[in-house]
């Protein structure tokens, strides 16, 4: 087993695979997803890497491991429709302002605040 999973759609995520990264590949038919996502937790992963797509849909249990050290989640871009490499800023808001928390948490400061001129 890897210290690393991925969690998403197949197409978005399989390129991943001979990197031995553990893959869990995410269907819209599956009924419970936060069972899905709180089995993969419970492998003991050090960092879990989530489609924005499938982050969307576990937002409250996502949230619900900030508080601990591990795993470590992060959200990444996927092609799904409306998400930012299909030209939409669908869920990239959402991956942005998790890695914005992650950066304030890990140093203190916040390194995306946009200054008086009003750039970052």
């Amino acid at each position: 087993m890897s210290d690393i999973a991925i969690l998403g759609e197949e197409r978005n995520i399989l390129g991943f695979k001979p990197f031995g990264i553990d893959v869990f590949f995410y269907h819209e038919e599956d009924a419970a997803p936060e069972e899905w996502f709180k089995e993969i937790v419970g492998k003991q992963y050090k960092l879990i890497l989530v489609t924005d797509t499938v982050a969307e849909r576990l937002k409250k249990e996502i949230d619900d491991l900030w508080e601990k050290e591990l795993p470590v989640v992060l959200m990444i871009s996927g092609l799904a429709a409306g998400g930012p490499a299909a030209g939409g800023e669908g869920t990239s808001r959402l991956a942005f302002e998790h890695l914005r928390r992650l950066v304030i948490k890990a140093i203190g400061t916040d390194l995306f605040k946009e200054d008086e001129g009003g750039t970052t």
